[in-house]
């Protein structure tokens, strides 16, 4: 009860002072104090908003660079696996080629050598023929001057074989 009568000793006039010089400092504070305070923080909220939303986008980014990353190492890869086994090939057909000229050119020497070595055998039957017919028609021509004992025909034919074989 105390405050009802504290409230009817104040005079209309005081209390309507009071109430007006209390609306008065609150549009005060609402123009000094709160006004900036909620433009501030009305600033800030937006400025939180922004980042988030930047934030977001950059993420956004980030991952479609991550995937584009992915993919051009994939085919970077794939390009890579390519090249050697290109390489691999391209190794193997030359390999082949070259193993198939060494195997023509051994065919060739074999033939080649085959054929100097039937031309050294025919030369050398030819000689030898060669060489017996001459023998035979020294043989028979000295026979033909002489009658010679078994001994003189033995010396004689060691003469012709020796004087073939310093020739």
């Amino acid at each position: 009860m105390l405050g009802i009568t504290t409230l009817a000793a104040l005079p209309l006039g005081n209390m309507l002072f009071i109430i007006i010089a209390f609306l008065l400092l609150m549009l005060i504070l609402k123009k000094v104090a709160y006004g900036p305070l909620t433009k501030v923080l009305d600033e800030r909220a937006d400025k939180i908003s922004s980042d988030i939303d930047g934030a977001e986008v950059a993420r956004q980014e980030a991952e479609e660079l991550a995937s584009q990353r992915q993919a051009e190492l994939a085919e970077t890869r794939q390009n890579a696996t390519k090249v050697v086994n290109d390489a691999k090939a391209s190794a193997q057909k030359q390999s082949d080629l070259i193993v198939s000229a060494a195997n023509d050119r051994a065919a060739s020497i074999i033939q080649q050598a085959q054929t100097d070595a039937q031309k050294l055998k025919e030369d050398a039957i030819s000689g030898a023929k060669n060489d017996v017919a001459a023998l035979s028609v020294a043989i028979a021509s000295k026979l033909m001057q002489k009658e010679l004992s078994l001994n003189d025909q033995q010396a004689l034919i060691d003469a012709y074989i020796s004087d073939l074989e310093t020739k």
